[in-house]
């Protein structure tokens, strides 16, 4: 037996890479919070010093908000594309895994251009972090389509949906390449990516049995 050919052996149950998933998705999604805080006043009775802290910890609540609509929106569409699946095998639970590793590391790219918003180098990585992880969602969801989709789904799906997917990929590369232009306006395409597929597609014509979230 080949090398791939064993990738496509197994029948696990969806329910348990499921579990995982949620717990890394949680996970990513709390560290990210733990960038905001005050390190130090020299004077903690301050009103002053301490609105002009707050105010200097706008880009990180604001990479805080993005990274945590992403994660929201890749662990939503998560869901549904494991419902497609009519189990899972080697293959799927290995691209999956990869794709877990990816998310667990969003807090560092976040962490990273809340901590430095004028630095076109921070700022642009983290779009490429998010257009590769995209990809690697993309491949996960192409290889379910391909391989594991529930016989009454067939179908139902959209065939260009692998296709329309990529926009995602197209948008966080243009953040990255508008962050050495100007670092705002990285942050405005940032923002507004997540709303390519902010809920999961519908099924095809609106085929009954669509599995929906």
């Amino acid at each position: 037996m080949s090398f791939f050919k064993r990738f496509e052996r197994g029948q696990m149950r969806l329910g348990r890479i499921e579990a995982f998933s949620d717990g890394v998705f949680a996970v990513a999604a709390t560290l990210l919070v733990l960038d905001l805080r005050v390190d130090h006043l020299a004077d903690v009775h301050s009103v002053r010093e301490l609105g002009g802290v707050l105010a200097g910890q706008a880009p990180k609540f604001f990479s805080w908000l993005i990274s945590f609509v992403i994660i929201g929106k890749f662990w939503l569409n998560h869901h549904h594309i494991l419902g497609l699946a009519r189990h899972a095998n080697y293959g799927m639970v290995w691209l999956n895994l990869i794709f877990l590793m990816f998310q667990s590391l969003v807090p560092f790219p976040t962490a990273l251009m809340g901590a430095f918003p004028g630095n076109p180098l921070a700022v642009s990585l983290f779009g490429v972090a998010m257009a590769f992880n995209t990809l690697i969602f993309i491949a996960l969801h192409a290889y379910i389509l391909r391989n594991l989709l529930k016989p009454e789904l067939a179908g139902t799906q959209d065939p260009h949906i692998i296709r329309k997917s990529f926009a995602g990929v197209v948008s966080y590369l243009a953040g990255a390449g508008a962050a050495w232009v100007h670092a705002d306006l990285a942050f405005v395409i940032y923002g507004l990516t997540p709303l390519f597929f902010i809920v999961p597609p519908p099924g095809r014509a609106g085929a009954e049995g669509q599995p929906e979230t």
